[in-house]
């Protein structure tokens, strides 16, 4: 058994651009269909706002 490694402060991006999502996306092989596109996009805009804010990046 392995001891997971905690995240580092500033780690990897949560992929917000048509590109980053499409390469994300291919390199798991996991096709996203248009007709889910706006709703992807959406939760991972909210899961970078999640992340920002755990950073203390969102100013408050």
């Amino acid at each position: 058994m392995t001891t997971p490694t905690p995240p580092r402060p500033g780690g990897a991006a949560v992929p917000r651009s048509r590109v980053a999502i499409d390469a994300v996306a291919a390199a798991v092989g996991l096709p996203i269909p248009e007709a889910c596109r706006p709703g992807v996009e959406a939760n991972l805009e909210l899961l970078a706002s999640h992340v920002r804010r755990m950073r203390g990046e969102d100013g408050e």
